[in-house]
């Protein structure tokens, strides 16, 4: 068995709806994305994958998804977007101040990936999940993600994790099949 491991660092702060703890607060976090695929065999390249196929396919749309997003759970996104279009317009609207105009539009996802999408309310950038997005949840959603963009019959996903800390504890969420 052949395996392969891509990851990508991503900064972006997140919302645990309901949390009984600090992570009620908005926050943020440098996260790492990491997802290993395996094969029996190698293709005529002498890949399991090659890696640019999966920067492509996989870590890229990751990246311009979450980049200094904040990533909200659909329920707090329809609870808060009006509140959040008008705190976005203030921020954006800061740059006149040091730049005198307001600037360009961060880069975004276009189209959904695995039921989560951006929003631009006010212009600031939000990653809207179909659920609460904690680091396990975030792990299966990437492991489904990999499963639609770089998996097929040769190649298979054997893992995916989510790295919410790495300094000065190493603590990560991590979803493999049964």
């Amino acid at each position: 068995m052949y395996t392969i491991t891509g990851s990508i660092f991503i900064q972006f702060g997140h919302h645990v709806r309901g949390h009984e703890g600090p992570c009620i607060s908005l926050h943020g976090h440098t996260w790492k994305f990491e997802v290993c695929a395996a094969s029996e065999t190698l293709d005529n390249q002498g890949f399991v994958l090659d890696f640019d196929r999966m920067q492509a396919l996989l870590l890229d749309p990751c990246h311009r998804l979450l980049d200094h997003s904040l990533a909200l759970g659909v329920a707090t996104w329809e609870d808060t977007k009006a509140d959040l279009a008008a705190i976005g317009e203030k921020l954006v609207h800061s740059r006149m101040e040091t730049l005198g105009n307001l600037g360009s539009c961060q880069t975004i996802q276009e189209g959904a990936l695995c039921g989560a999408r951006n929003e631009m309310p006010g212009g600031i950038k939000i990653a809207v999940f179909p659920f609460t997005p904690t680091s396990e949840r975030l792990a299966e959603w990437l492991y489904r993600m990999a499963e639609q963009t770089i998996g097929d019959e040769r190649v298979k996903i054997v893992s995916a994790r989510i790295y919410e800390s790495l300094h000065p504890s190493e603590l990560y969420a991590e979803y493999r099949p049964r």
